[in-house]
């Protein structure tokens, strides 16, 4: 078998890297996202295919001979983002330190490089694998040469799948160029030939030479001359286009081995660009357990009277460690009893607890669930995993699949995250509320709340007739019979066939953008635009929720038992998956339909409560504003009485449309909107809703100084906190570039607002339930709503339950207030 060698192009992997992950950088503000997003490509590919020969290849800044033969090549692609250029040098240092050649040649750029290393690979007999999402390379392969698309999946393309891919085989590839240019290389092409019809006319005539010489039997005029007058610059743009492969490049295939890592160094590397995860590559310590003895009365006696009691389980086993020995058993060796005495840490305890059975099985008031808590530590990034949490807590390296290890580890990593969530304050926020949630979700998702599936397929059919009814008059109003599912002939009709403004191309296809922004702006240039918005939200919703919720209910329950996760939201707000509960629509025509498929059992009522405009509550005490806080504390209508401040009226002249202004300003402070969003919000100028902004501010002056004190902090330090001290980090944040910071300024406001409000929820739902009526229990949260299923007689003393626990949760400066309600089904409850 040929040897082969695998060569990547190192500039397209880092540029893609920087965009694809963002907001990640070392301590002190030096941003790692492309080195990371490179670093884990790297990773993945030598644990795919293991190369022994590899190079790494880079662009560099100096000019290339192309710049010499068009003076303006490149010249409209815009500067390097300083962010990106700091991290090439790391890049490749690290690269060489994994044992990686990384190669580069002044006066030529990188595909050059690769075109000459595989025309050299070739002839000595070997194979190639070009690793890129470019596809300018597309032309180098052939016999022997192969590329690794890196944006379709990895698929490896032969010329073949060049064709399937870029819909011209690699020979033609550069006549494609030649015709289509490069805007992004500022190769020129021939003016008004795009991607589209330089690849029919190449499938029509063949090669560049080809198609000038039929230049005049091009039916399309703009095509025809297009390739008449512009000629010369479609030779001169295919020459541009065409990679290079004799240059001067000193290394040959055989000199790019794959090396040994230096391990010293590649750490040290890590280290100081913080890669944690990234440690085991550097060889850091392996840690190891001893072979896993029986489980049985003896040991689970030991493990009861330990300080920390490490867990991993399959579907079958179990293991438990007490940070020295790990025993081995089947899960029903564990029963409720022994489980609730271990002074446990698990890693994501919630699914154990749910397939347990949560109602019996109660985890001890001492234990740890180490993915929990190392969220917290880090809510902005990834939920650690155990290998990541031995890494950074123990300095060793722990192996995916080995359980005993995993055990080990667990138990040794309890304590040093409890002592750091105590130094960061953060020890009451685990203990309290995070600690005892894990056990409320899991109960809360046994649970489960009843569908009615019969109701659905009713409603379902109902969706369809609407959908077939809206079509007809989506046709009849377009003249035009299509796919209205089909962003592609939906663009067509819109902007071909009726003239309609077109506002943007998709990035990907340069076809027509029909996305909802482009529609609303739309909205009323024509009457078909509402229609085939209407047409696409009724589509979601009966795909999404009303056709598939039947198909998650349980067959023997007939009820949905959704996930509720704590580690996906770095506002720390409950998120809710498999299926997603928190986002079934209250409102419109088929919001409150689609939430009457929700009921109770038989004998049983839905008691439901929701807090009143609790974030901006949360913002009223967070500030301290007595203005604001004085229209809470008087239970007055929030958006009415800031109408009546900034318009300065009387509550009784307040109009709707001013009251609509204030809301939408009160909501806008919330999410950091801007003079430009509330202008597009209340369809006004800027200069009126910028205007309106100094108003508010004017009359609640306490709202500017938090706003703006938050601001402040987060760029002096990088994190912020709410109510009960739950931080969210923003790294390198005061060196972002400034739209980006703008964005994440905007988060960190949010945050601390959206936050609070999510710990006061959280505090809620642990302090109700216990507090339940017998036979009572949380069914779903949805952010400010908790809704509880209760036995009929109960139902009464249920609510009452929840309005008390809910509006005691937290003492603020302005009054909790809870309503109630209690139905038979969900679209009952208001």
């Amino acid at each position: 078998m040929a040897d082969v060698l695998y060569l990547i192009d190192g500039s397209s992997i880092l540029y893609r890297a920087f965009f694809a992950i963002r907001g990640l950088s070392t301590a002190d503000g030096r941003p790692t996202n492309a080195i990371f997003g490179t670093l884990k490509m790297a990773e993945k590919l030598l644990k795919d295919h293991a190369p022994d020969h590899i190079a790494f290849i880079f662009d560099t800044p100096a000019p290339t001979f192309r710049h010499e033969a068009f003076e303006a090549y490149k010249a409209n692609r815009p500067d390097m983002p300083d962010d990106m250029a700091a991290q090439i040098g790391p890049a490749k240092q690290i690269l060489a330190a994994m044992g990686l050649p990384v190669l580069e040649l002044p006066g030529f750029e990188a595909d050059d490089v690769i075109g000459t290393l595989a025309k050299r690979a070739t002839e000595e007999g070997c194979e190639v694998v070009i690793v890129t999402a470019d596809k300018d390379l597309f032309q180098l392969v052939g016999p022997g040469v192969r590329v690794l698309h890196t944006k379709k999946e990895d698929a490896l393309l032969d010329e073949a799948g060049v064709e399937a891919v870029f819909g011209v085989p690699p020979g033609r590839v550069v006549d494609v160029l030649a015709l289509w240019g490069d805007p992004t290389d500022n190769i020129p092409g021939v003016p008004g030939i795009g991607e589209k019809g330089a690849k029919e006319l190449v499938r029509r005539f063949g090669d560049l030479e080809s198609v000038l010489a039929h230049a005049g039997e091009v039916e399309r005029k703009a095509y025809r001359e297009g390739l008449t007058n512009h000629a010369d610059q479609a030779r001169a743009s295919r020459s541009l286009a065409t990679v290079v492969t004799d240059a001067p490049v000193e290394a040959f295939p055989g000199d790019l081995r794959r090396r040994e890592p230096d391990t010293a160094k590649l750490e040290a590397l890590f280290r100081e660009y913080e890669f944690t995860s990234l440690l085991p590559a550097a060889a850091a310590p392996a840690l190891a357990a001893p072979e896993a003895a029986p489980l049985d009365g003896a040991s689970l006696g030991r493990l009861e009277s330990c300080v920390s009691c490490g867990m991993v389980w399959s579907d079958d086993e179990i293991w438990l460690s007490d940070g020295v020995g790990v025993w081995r058993g089947p899960r029903a060796a564990l029963d409720a009893g022994a489980f609730a005495h271990l002074a446990l840490c698990a890693h994501g305890l919630k699914p154990f607890l749910r397939e347990s059975g949560p109602d019996e099985f109660l985890a001890g008031e001492s234990f740890l669930d180490a993915a929990v808590a190392g969220y917290l530590l880090d809510p902005s990034a990834r939920v650690p995993s155990v290998e990541d949490l031995a890494l950074a807590f123990l300095g060793e390296a722990c192996p995916k699949d080995d359980p005993a290890v995993r055990s080990l580890a667990l138990a040794r990593l309890r304590e040093p995250i409890l002592q750091k969530l105590d130094g960061l304050g953060m020890a009451s926020l685990w203990r309290d509320i995070e600690r005892p949630l894990v056990g409320a979700l899991a109960r809360m998702e046994a649970a489960g709340i009843a569908i009615d599936v019969p109701y659905f397929q009713d409603l379902g059919a109902a969706m369809a007739r609407s959908l077939a009814d809206l079509e007809r008059d989506i046709f009849e109003a377009a003249a035009a019979e299509f796919n209205v599912a089909s962003p592609k002939q939906v663009g067509e009709v819109l902007f071909d066939k009726l003239g309609l403004p077109a506002q943007k191309r998709t990035s990907k296809t340069k076809a027509y953008s029909t996305d909802n922004e482009v529609l609303e702006a739309l909205r009323e240039a024509h009457p078909v635009v509402p229609m085939i918005l209407e047409h696409r939200l009724l589509s979601k919703l009966k795909g999404t929720y009303v056709d598939a919720l039947p198909a998650c209910a349980d067959p023997v329950t007939g009820r949905v038992h959704a996930a509720f996760n704590q580690t996906v939201a770095a506002t720390g707000r409950l998120s809710s998956s498999d299926p997603n509960l928190q986002n079934i629509p209250a409102r419109g025509e088929w919001g409150p339909r689609i939430r009457r498929g929700f009921r109770a059992a038989e004998g049983r009522l839905l008691v439901g409560a929701d807090y009143s405009q609790i974030e901006l509550r949360m913002l009223a005490h967070l500030c301290g504003d007595e203005s604001l806080a004085r229209i809470f504390a008087r239970g007055e209508d929030i958006h009415t009485s800031t109408a009546s401040e900034v318009f300065d009226v009387a509550p009784p002249f307040v109009t709707p449309d001013m009251r609509r202004q204030a809301k939408a300003v009160n909501f806008g402070i919330l999410y950091g909107m801007g003079p430009f969003g509330l202008a597009r919000e209340l369809g006004v100028t800027q200069k009126e809703s910028k205007a309106f902004i100094e108003r508010y501010f004017a009359r609640f002056p306490k709202v500017r100084a938090y706003l703006d004190g938050v601001q402040s902090e987060v760029l002096r330090t990088g994190e912020v906190s709410t109510i009960l001290g739950r931080r969210r980090l923003f790294p390198g944040i005061a060196r972002a570039p400034k739209p980006l910071q703008q964005a994440l300024l905007r988060q960190a406001v949010n945050t601390t607002v959206q936050g609070s409000a999510a710990d006061l929820i959280k505090k809620a739902m642990v302090g109700v339930e216990p507090l339940l009526p017998p036979g009572s229990r949380l069914v779903l949260q949805v952010h400010d709503e908790l809704i509880v299923e209760s036995p009929e007689a109960e139902a009464s003393k249920a609510a009452e339950t929840l309005r008390s626990a809910m509006e005691s949760a937290m003492r603020l400066s302005v009054p909790l207030v809870a309503g109630t309600s209690v139905g038979e089904r969900w679209s009952d409850l208001k």
